[in-house]
């Protein structure tokens, strides 16, 4: 489906929430994977639309998704459930099983992340096991053809029960793993990096201001290494530089209820931080991050549930509704946000930004346009 200058594709899946990630399994342009309950369906790019090549009946429900570990064949899908990670790899033009975990009852593992965390110079997969409150970390054996199993690297306890894992490269060092975690109604985020005694911690968060309900890092900060964002239930995002240290270095204007999802990659030709929101909007600021409020934002109408960036600069959305949506640029009303200073009119903001009133009352659903307050932040639709 092509929307003016926008082109966009959607696709059901199933009912409910939608997980989504990107790799290349069977192209090199990006292919798309969508979860929701036990089934799993992979995307491959034609032209200006995406074909279906494959559904996946998984044997119990999908809690966590990841695309990579492309080690010995090209990327593969893996999935966390309740007591096993699964994972599926490309076999011509189908997708067949290929790897799994011995299970762990009642680990729940709803957060998976990928990187080589160790320094064979292959991804690990990182496992935030809510139920075990751990992290479990899984290499892939060095002859693959000799076993068929995900080989258990380490088990490692944290505070309180993991809910969100990331992996962090640092310049010259072994990444760090950083981990989310929920202990008496607190939130905190502990680190963890590789040495000869196994994982030892390193520098954490406690007590944060808000509950934690996204994660991602990138090379959020322009420092050498990548850096960490955490979105929480009060709307915002907090950019951590990471050192011997994590200390907050930015927090984003209120983006809504809270942040479903963050995600860090290309869109289009720019690095970017995007978030998503209950409110089915989708944030956008230029990475590094410097400004508080995003570049620009893009409504999907539904509520975003998950996010990703493929390898050719497209965003992948699943929402809470079944449903997976590709975006080439922005997709849906585009706009981006401003604060209204003391004095301003719509009618000045309309004139400097080249739209109309009629417009900016249309795009805030104001009922009175002559009512508005310093501090009030407006979406202002793009020319």
């Amino acid at each position: 489906m092509v929307k003016g200058k926008d082109p966009q594709w959607e696709a059901r899946i199933n009912r409910g929430p939608v997980l989504v990630g990107s790799g290349r399994i069977i192209s090199n342009q990006g292919d798309v994977v969508a979860a929701t309950g036990r089934r799993i369906a992979v995307f491959v790019p034609e032209n200006n639309t995406y074909r279906l090549l494959s559904t996946i009946d998984v044997p119990a429900e999908v809690l966590s998704l990841a695309v990579g570990m492309g080690n010995f064949t090209p990327d593969q899908i893996i999935a966390g459930t309740l007591d096993q990670i699964l994972t599926w790899s490309a076999r011509r033009e189908s997708i067949v099983p290929f790897w799994s975990t011995p299970p762990e009852p009642e680990a729940r593992f709803v957060n998976l992340a990928l990187g080589d965390v160790n320094g064979d110079g292959r991804l690990e997969i990182v496992a935030a096991a809510e139920g075990a409150g751990a992290f479990y970390v899984y290499e892939q054996p060095g002859r693959p053809e000799v076993e068929m199993n995900l080989q258990l690297l380490a088990i490692r306890l944290v505070p309180g029960a993991p809910q969100k894992v990331t992996v962090i490269e640092r310049a010259g060092m072994l990444p760090l793993i950083a981990v989310a975690f929920l202990e008496a109604g607190n939130w905190g985020i502990v680190t963890f990096s590789y040495t000869e005694r196994g994982f030892v911690a390193g520098p954490l968060l406690e007590r944060l201001p808000a509950g934690l309900t996204a994660m991602a890092s990138g090379r959020l900060t322009g420092a050498p290494g990548e850096d960490m964002a955490w979105g929480g239930d009060d709307g915002r995002v907090r950019i951590v530089a990471v050192g011997e240290t994590l200390s907050t270095v930015l927090t984003t204007d209120d983006l809504g209820s809270a942040i479903s999802t963050l995600g860090v990659g290309r869109l289009a030709d720019r690095e970017v931080l995007v978030a998503g929101t209950p409110e089915g909007h989708i944030f956008i600021y230029p990475v590094p991050v410097v400004s508080p409020s995003p570049e620009r934002a893009i409504t999907v109408e539904v509520p975003v549930n998950d996010l990703t960036l493929t390898a050719n600069g497209r965003l992948v959305v699943g929402n809470r509704e079944g449903r997976v949506l590709v975006i080439w640029m922005s997709g849906g009303s585009s706009f981006f946000l401003h604060r209204v200073r003391p004095g301003e009119t719509l009618w000045e903001l309309a004139r400097r930004y080249n739209t109309s009133v009629e417009e900016i009352i249309r795009l805030n659903g104001l009922t009175n346009p002559d009512r508005i307050y310093p501090g009030d932040l407006l979406q202002i639709p793009l020319p």
